[in-house]
């Protein structure tokens, strides 16, 4: 098993602070807690799910994927 440091995270407009956990993979949290999470899918776009597993489709950036979440 490999061990990686996540990346610096990043706020977005819905104060949710996003991580990169892995290539590919993105983790939400919102006041500490679990948001979400948005997955790359290569050459279809970026999938986002909310912490309760609800699909909220794909995008075609991260960032638009980011801003499908709200506070």
């Amino acid at each position: 098993m490999t061990m990686t440091t996540p990346r610096a995270t990043r706020p977005t407009t819905t104060g949710i602070q996003w991580t990169a956990v892995q290539s590919g993979l993105w983790v939400g949290k919102l006041n500490g807690e679990f948001a979400g999470m948005i997955e790359a899918h290569w050459g279809e776009g970026f999938s986002a799910t909310t912490k309760l597993g609800r699909d909220l489709g794909t995008f075609d950036t991260v960032e638009a994927a980011q801003a499908s979440f709200t506070a």
